[in-house]
């Protein structure tokens, strides 16, 4: 479409000697449709509006065209001396998720001071008896009845020591019973020896492990360690295996009260605590939640602000087109 005199632009987005019908020609009404046209003339009057976007760098082949005309366009408008370009305001600073302040722990009561607590021992357990089944003559295992009797004398005489030699004795010649450790392990406790007692019973119930004794033993022995937990078990445990003999046994009935005192203290003190950590652990993943969708949500508007800036791709700024500039897609037979 080659026009007979050269237009000049005299104003903004305006051609002298332009045709000002609206008519489209039969020969362009085949290379586009009126859905273009109307895309052209929206360009146009943008353009009138604001000739700078004439620079813009998407209409670099429109400008290109127009100059190509005769037509002249007007110079970007520059700053003024001494003027300074307005400066892009900073996305406020990013501030992350303030962790809400803990709540302080209360202070545990104090443990009540226990009179009766031992101290754990430290000196060797005395010697356990040999490994294995061995075939006892009739004078060890006659031996053996006599040193358990002498045991008994010897620890209603309150002489705990010699009935615990005697017992290792006896132990040491074979094949030892559960109740030769039970037994000695009762007289370890009576020497204030939890710990060697606690190894005795556990020897008792490797050989048979229902002894009701070992368990009540046991159970004595982790009550004045302070251990209320495995107390409470081995009490109740012996209890069950051998009522009558627990209730004829006056330490026993006097700790098992104590024991089922302190261990439901200890319980509530451990359904406190895991309620606790239950509750700090959904805390965190909440406020792991939270920053985590802080952080998206100030990346997403940093993001925005940085987008566009005066030119047609659809983003803010002056002079741009949102959305770009509809059904000019297929105009590429204008230029």
């Amino acid at each position: 479409l080659k026009p007979t005199t050269r237009p000049k632009c005299t104003g903004p987005g305006s051609f002298e000697g332009a045709g000002a019908a609206r008519a489209v020609p039969s020969q362009l009404r085949r290379m586009v449709d009126a859905t273009q046209v109307k895309a052209l003339e929206a360009v146009v009057a943008k353009l009138k509006e604001d000739p700078s976007l004439y620079h813009s760098p998407e209409l670099a082949f429109f400008k290109d065209y127009v100059t190509s005309l005769g037509a002249t366009i007007p110079k970007p408008a520059s700053p003024k001396a001494g003027a300074e370009a307005p400066k892009a305001e900073a996305p406020p600073a990013y501030e992350p998720v303030k962790q809400e302040e803990e709540e302080e722990e209360e202070p545990e009561e104090p443990e009540e001071e226990d009179p009766e607590h031992l101290p754990e021992d430290t000196e060797s357990f005395p010697e356990k008896g040999p490994e294995g089944e061995a075939e006892l003559t009739d004078a060890q295992m006659d031996k053996q009845g006599d040193l358990q009797g002498e045991a008994v004398a010897a620890e209603k005489a309150k002489e705990f020591q010699k009935a615990v030699d005697l017992l290792t004795e006896c132990i040491k010649i074979g094949n030892p019973t559960a109740k030769m450790y039970a037994k000695r392990g009762q007289n370890l406790l009576k020497m204030k020896r939890p710990m060697a007692c606690i190894a005795d019973c556990d020897s008792a119930l490797a050989i048979n492990q229902n002894n009701a004794a070992a368990f009540r033993v046991r159970g004595l022995a982790n009550r004045y360690s302070g251990r209320w937990e495995q107390a409470q078990m081995d009490l109740s445990k012996g209890m069950q295996l051998d009522f009558d003999a627990f209730e004829d046994d006056a330490d026993a009935t006097k700790a098992k009260k104590i024991v089922a005192e302190k261990y439901e203290k200890l319980k509530e003190k451990q359904v406190q605590k895991r309620l606790k950590d239950e509750k700090k652990k959904i805390d965190d993943i909440r406020r792991r939640k939270e920053e985590a969708q802080r952080v998206y949500e100030e990346q997403k508007r940093q993001d925005a602000a940085g987008f566009g800036g005066g030119g047609f791709g659809g983003g803010g700024g002056g002079g741009s087109f949102p959305g770009g500039f509809p059904g000019m897609g297929g105009m590429g037979g204008m230029g």
